[in-house]
């Protein structure tokens, strides 16, 4: 539940390709506090081969620390067997001192805001913990009950780790039928 605690953040939306060594640094350290070595050994994603970012939403608190992260993904993928140009939303993290601010909500608020500056996005896509359906529903994102193929070390598979969630962008977000990401998810 997010605090009525004022936001006070810088937000910017970059190319990842683009990001200074130390904006990488300030990513890995975020990482680090949001998944501790400890808790990410034993996570069961660890096996699942993710897509990398393209572009990404640093929040960034008064004193330049780096307090929430989102990165953002564009994608040619199918969805029922018709191209569509799908904007994703991954890699979502907020530093646990900062939770309960709505820095994510900001963020991610910022990503949906980008697919509807491209041309092209038809909609947007994002896998999360069951537990999160009711955060991101707030947000307007609807529960896909469909089925997601990804590539999994070069070849298809069926996507059943997480929860899968649209959001209109250009065109109706699909809550059901089959989208192929055909690519690593996100």
């Amino acid at each position: 539940m997010e605090s009525d605690r004022p936001i006070s953040c810088r937000q910017q939306l970059d190319p990842v390709a683009y990001l200074s060594e130390p904006d990488r640094e300030a990513i890995r350290l975020l990482s680090l506090a949001v998944y501790p070595p400890e808790t990410l050994a034993d996570w069961p994603g660890r096996h699942i081969e993710w897509s990398p970012p393209e572009w990404c939403v640093p929040l960034w608190n008064e004193d330049g620390t780096l307090v929430s992260y989102v990165g953002v993904h564009l994608r040619d993928a199918l969805c029922e067997e018709h191209p569509v140009r799908i904007g994703g939303v991954g890699g979502v993290k907020t530093h646990p001192t900062a939770r309960g601010r709505g820095l994510a909500s900001l963020g991610v608020r910022r990503a949906v805001e980008f697919f509807g500056q491209q041309p092209n996005i038809d909609f947007a896509l994002l896998v999360c913990e069951p537990r999160l359906l009711g955060f991101y529903s707030r947000l307007g994102w609807r529960e896909f009950n469909g089925r997601l193929l990804v590539q999994q070390h070069g070849a298809s598979a069926e996507f059943t780790f997480n929860r899968v969630m649209t959001h209109p962008i250009r065109a109706e977000a699909p809550t059901v039928g089959v989208i192929d990401l055909r690519g690593p998810p996100w």
